[in-house]
């Protein structure tokens, strides 16, 4: 009789540990879940930090893009004023130096300071061009001039070329010295 007391008592204790006698244990299957939910999670995390990632770095390139249109979105009318700003500063060095004093050429030349100011605060600056050395970046050569002391630097300028901000608007025309032709071209050497 006990073994039968036994038996119904293992029986009870299985069911209270939810497992069915007999039934091999459940602990692998459990890592297993375990293992696939943390390697889900693990992918999750993952495709969050790239999302994450990526959001930062669009909020940067936009944030780029509206600081470089800020920037240059006066390029197109500061480019049709240029030759408007030519003619002020033609006329302005045309004034006979007996005039200078006049009032009326005090006026104008005070309107020019105010462009220029207004110009500078856009970052519109010219391209000094007399005595530098030729860069085909900021000058547009017009004409050569022969037997000069600095060979490849600008003797004249023609047309002020202007800067917005490191872009150039208008390369300046210039005139530029060059050797005399002295030298023999190669291949004229007789020997």
């Amino acid at each position: 009789m006990d073994e039968r007391r036994e038996e119904l008592q293992a029986p009870a204790e299985d069911a209270a540990t939810g497992v069915e006698p007999g039934a091999p244990a459940a602990a692998p299957d459990l890592e297993q879940q375990l293992e696939q939910e943390r390697a889900r999670a693990a992918e999750y995390l993952d495709q969050a930090q790239r999302a994450r990632a990526e959001l930062i770095n669009y909020r940067r390139r936009v944030e780029q893009e509206m600081a470089y249109l800020r920037q240059y979105a006066g390029e197109q009318l500061i480019k049709r004023l240029l030759p408007v700003i030519d003619d002020f500063h033609r006329a302005v060095n045309a004034v006979p130096e007996e005039h200078r004093d006049d009032p009326w050429v005090q006026g104008i030349l005070l309107i020019e300071r105010k462009l220029w100011s207004i110009l500078e605060s856009e970052g519109v600056r010219p391209i000094d061009a007399v005595g530098k050395p030729f860069d085909p970046a900021l000058h547009e050569a017009v004409t050569a001039e022969e037997g000069v002391e600095s060979p490849d630097t600008v003797v004249e300028e023609f047309q002020r070329g202007y800067l917005l901000h490191d872009r150039v608007l208008r390369p300046a025309m210039v005139k530029v010295g060059k050797n005399a032709a002295n030298r023999s071209a190669p291949g004229d050497e007789q020997a």
